[in-house]
């Protein structure tokens, strides 16, 4: 892989955060690629590719606020219209199982290998341009889809011989604890922004003229703290006194039965302040790390009822079940290339 420094003269710059590959990279690159699709397929998982581009407004609908101020926009001349290059590849997805692919029979199990744009600042650090492959399993509400779909990730890994851990979150658990918060939209999204960021003193000074009982502070305060191994399900018990919490974390539970009778219970990490992606998704949320270099690989949840909100008919469409995750093919590709040296 190689990127062009800002050094070099302007007539061989290219913008920031995107990649150039030399033919070694290139072969590198299709090697990984065959690999995971092999997964993929003998999984029965099939194949699709989505719009480069998209209109700002549609995208918008199915979207959060964040992903998309950071979605690359620009003007359809034809229509005046704004568009956008594809920052997510999920929501199209979803569209197509709520439309072209309605009247087929469920699960869908659907993956892709797809380049989305992210606006970044330049001082980030981070990408432009990813690569993404990944899956969608639609159409399965139970624990066993959600390790099926984490499985697969796993498996990838393996197969590549990249040794990583998956930290587990539950939208859900938090999401039950939070409730009497949502009422003040600002102080509920400050509050998911410090446990994300495990800020203790800013979650204090926030909690600390609210009209919530002691005991609810306290468990918000130690809300970051919940993060080990398999002993953190036992400890959050005492946390999920309300239904969504408590629903929530037996299904956490559930899945992490399933994933260490498959043989992974080496490299799970429970980290139940998760909040990555709150607005998105419903469910179990997951994150894979590489054990050589520590950076993340990719990422994944559940997204129950994203189908629903493209509703070309007029009608009621029922939510439908729905999970998935995306592998970031440049970080991939770094960690197959450190362990090559």
């Amino acid at each position: 892989m190689m990127r062009m420094a800002s050094s070099q003269k302007p007539k061989t710059l290219v913008p920031k955060g995107v990649a150039t590959f030399l033919p070694e990279g290139v072969l590198l690159r299709r090697k990984i690629e065959k690999e995971i699709f092999s997964v993929f397929f003998r999984a029965g998982y099939q194949e699709v590719i989505t719009p480069l581009f998209e209109y700002l407004d549609v995208f918008s609908q199915t979207s959060g606020e964040d992903l998309v101020n950071r979605a690359c926009q620009f003007v359809d001349r034809a229509t005046g219209r704004m568009m956008v290059l594809r920052p997510d590849v999920t929501p199209q997805i979803a569209r197509m199982a709520a439309t072209w692919l309605s009247d087929r029979d469920r699960p869908l199990r659907l993956c892709y290998c797809a380049n989305i744009f992210r606006h970044a600042e330049e001082h980030a650090g981070q990408e432009r341009e990813i690569v993404q492959m990944g899956a969608e399993q639609i159409g399965l509400s139970d624990a066993r889809a959600d390790a099926e779909i984490i499985l697969l990730a796993m498996t990838i890994l393996k197969k590549l011989k990249i040794k990583s851990k998956i930290v587990l979150g539950q939208s859900d658990f938090i999401r039950g604890l939070l409730k009497p918060f949502e009422s003040d939209p600002l102080l509920f999204q400050s509050l998911l922004s410090a446990i994300a960021r495990k800020e203790m003193a800013h979650l204090s000074t926030l909690l600390k003229d609210v009209p919530v009982s002691p005991s609810l502070k306290k468990q918000v305060l130690l809300l970051p703290n919940l993060l080990g191994g398999k002993a953190v399900l036992e400890t959050a018990k005492a946390f999920a006194k309300n239904p969504i919490s408590h629903a929530g974390l037996k299904r956490l539970s559930n899945v992490v039965c399933l994933l260490e009778e498959a043989g992974f219970s080496d490299n799970l990490l429970i980290d139940l302040s998760e909040v990555k992606g709150f607005d998105y998704y419903t469910g179990i949320v997951f994150e894979v790390f590489s054990d050589l270099t520590h950076i993340e690989l990719g990422g994944g949840g559940r997204y129950d009822g994203l189908s629903s909100k493209f509703n070309l008919t007029g009608g009621d469409r029922v939510a439908e079940a729905a999970i998935g995750f995306a592998l970031d093919m440049e970080q991939i590709q770094r960690v197959k290339e450190s362990s090559l040296r």
